[in-house]
């Protein structure tokens, strides 16, 4: 019962993270479009959509993304809590072979 209340919150950690990462995405590459940025810059928005605060973005937008970079590490570590409290919980010692 326990190990499926912790694979649950592995699976609500690691889907949460994907969608704080794809908001973050779109709100830095709104911060990109609104400057006039390049491929380049929408590439790197991408990739870590967290930079994009520190990129000429208005303060209401700076605030969100901060924001958005918490939540995102707090529920990176929900899940890889959540992995290692579920490894204990289902760990079998080996049979010893004589």
């Amino acid at each position: 019962m326990l190990a499926e209340l912790f694979w649950v919150a592995l699976v609500v950690g690691v889907s949460s993270a994907a969608v704080l990462w794809v908001l973050a995405a779109r709100l830095a590459l709104g911060v990109v479009r609104d400057r006039s940025g390049g491929f380049g810059d929408g590439v790197l928005a991408i990739l870590w959509p967290f930079g994009a605060r520190q990129a000429d973005a208005s303060g209401a937008r700076a605030i969100l993304l901060n924001k958005m970079m918490v939540a995102f590490f707090i529920a990176i570590l929900v899940a890889i809590a959540s992995m290692a409290v579920y490894s204990n919980l289902t760990f079998v010692l080996p049979v010893r072979v004589q």
